[in-house]
């Protein structure tokens, strides 16, 4: 069984006594312990689930929100080079058509995702340049929402 030589301070365990010293682990218990454990800001931080066992997550938080209008002719767009981890793309308000988005490659016939106005999906993607869209009505826009 391997020791832990670092302080094992988790306090969302809530552990009686606290932990000190050296710790002893069995295989199951670390297997377990990196399963429900994760790091940020150099600690260890315990992930938290229901009571039916569905692990809880957050929202990543927005960075900028940007409005992207297509191109006067083919009515084509493509978001703007930016550095992000997840999208939420929304068809303009004002827009009369339908907007069809797709990530990675330009919409087509048979690949592409229809969004009315007021309508969003999202998509994760490393960069907003990786979201094409058409709209049916030439120099309409999306409104990009994007996290890092």
């Amino acid at each position: 069984m391997p020791d832990i030589n670092k302080p094992m301070d988790v306090p969302e365990l809530n552990l009686q006594p606290p932990i000190t010293g050296k710790v002893k682990l069995s295989p199951d218990m670390q297997q377990t312990l990196a399963l429900l454990c994760a790091m940020g800001n150099s600690k260890r931080i315990m992930l938290q689930a229901s009571a039916e066992g569905v692990l809880l997550v957050g929202e990543p938080v927005v960075k900028d929100i940007i409005i992207v209008t297509s191109a006067a002719v083919t009515g084509l767009g493509q978001g703007d080079n930016v550095s992000c981890s997840q999208t939420m793309i929304m068809a303009h308000p004002d827009n009369t058509n339908k907007t069809w988005v797709r990530p990675y490659k330009a919409c087509d016939d048979t690949h592409k995702w229809p969004l009315q106005a007021w309508d969003v999906v999202k998509f994760a993607v490393d960069n907003v340049n990786r979201l094409y869209f058409l709209c049916d009505t030439p120099e309409e826009k999306i409104i990009i929402a994007y996290a890092r």
